[in-house]
């Protein structure tokens, strides 16, 4: 059987109606009498000896003096840090240099396959292949004056008009000639002539961009600086060359040309008539002045071509010369860099 409601259980304790006890806390024990902190102790020596104002700003100072020292070798090691990356970037621009210095000395053979050997510079053996064209043109032109003399002779200066006498040999000429120009063969054949080196300028485009401040050896520099400008002079000096020939020459042999075909016209009226119309004597002078003019323009133009030519060569000298030196001076530079980082590790 169930104990009656309420028996066998203890009752809640009663609290006063209107009042709340809130639960007691319990305080931590209190520090025995005459004890003290590490903190306390250190503030009590400091206070007894009289110096707690002095420690506190050594200890500040000491504070501030670390940091400027971290802060200078973190600057120390930052800028060594630089130091060497200019010195790699400068030594790797150096040897650029030294390749595209040496490839630019090979381009002396662009131009020496149309003009000969660098170093003949005296007019007159200086064009070198180019020599041989002319030399073939002016062979070509004596032969139209040639042509020329033997009409004159016979038909514009004869002793008797009606019955005009050859010069030796001329109708031979005169067939040769005629025969030449009916199966149109080409006399003479111009090829336009093309010397412009092409020098290398990669290196020293990329030292202006960015390695003028921290290229070392300003004398060197400056050396270098001379082998570039040459460079520009001679394509400049070239190209005015090219221009001469290509346009002054060229012009010179297609007026030949036009000549040489009013003197063919001529010929072949003398071989089919076996004589020269009024027409024909009045075409001959102009030809025979024609051909005289060309003779001298074309010497004119072939004169003012071994100037060019030797000007030019003797820039070429000249900067070859200073390369080998500049060459030179950049081992040097290098060496002495290489000495520089063993007395460093040293």
């Amino acid at each position: 059987m169930h104990p009656p409601h309420g028996q066998g259980q203890q009752p809640y304790p009663q609290q006063p109606q209107g009042q709340y006890q809130p639960p007691v806390q319990q305080q931590p024990p209190a520090p025995a009498p005459g004890f003290q902190s590490a903190a306390a102790k250190k503030r009590a020596r400091r206070a007894e000896s009289g110096g707690g104002a002095l420690e506190l700003i050594l200890d500040k100072s000491i504070d501030f003096a670390l940091i400027f020292v971290g802060l200078y070798a973190a600057t120390a090691l930052q800028r060594c840090q630089d130091t060497a990356k200019e010195k790699k970037e400068y030594i790797s621009l150096l040897q650029d240099f030294k390749r595209e210095l040496d490839a630019n000395v090979a381009q002396e053979a662009s131009i020496e396959k149309d003009l000969g050997s660098i170093d003949e510079t005296a007019p007159g053996k200086n064009l070198g292949p180019m020599q041989d064209t002319f030399k073939h043109f002016f062979e070509e032109l004596d032969e139209d004056e040639k042509v020329v003399k033997c009409l004159h002779d016979e038909f514009a200066v004869a002793k008797d008009p009606e019955h005009p006498e050859p010069p030796e040999g001329c109708h031979e000429l005169y067939a040769k000639f005629d025969q030449a120009h009916s199966e149109h063969k080409e006399s003479f054949n111009f090829r336009p002539a093309v010397l412009t080196p092409f020098y290398r300028k990669e290196v020293w485009q990329l030292y202006l961009a960015d390695g003028v401040k921290t290229f070392r050896n300003k004398e060197l520099a400056v050396d270098i600086a001379e082998v570039y400008a040459n460079a520009e002079l001679i394509e400049e000096q070239v190209k005015d060359i090219e221009t001469t020939y290509n346009d002054a020459f060229m012009a010179q042999v297609g007026r030949t040309a036009a000549t040489d075909m009013e003197l063919a016209e001529i010929v072949h009226d003398e071989e089919t008539h076996h004589g020269l119309a009024p027409a024909d004597l009045t075409l001959l002078l102009h030809v025979d002045e024609a051909i005289k003019g060309e003779h001298y323009a074309s010497l004119e133009v072939e004169r003012t071509l071994e100037l060019k030519v030797e000007r030019m060569k003797k820039t070429v000298l000249l900067m070859r010369k200073e390369i080998a030196e500049v060459q030179k001076a950049i081992d040097a530079e290098l060496a002495a860099q290489g000495s520089a980082d063993a007395e460093a590790d040293a």
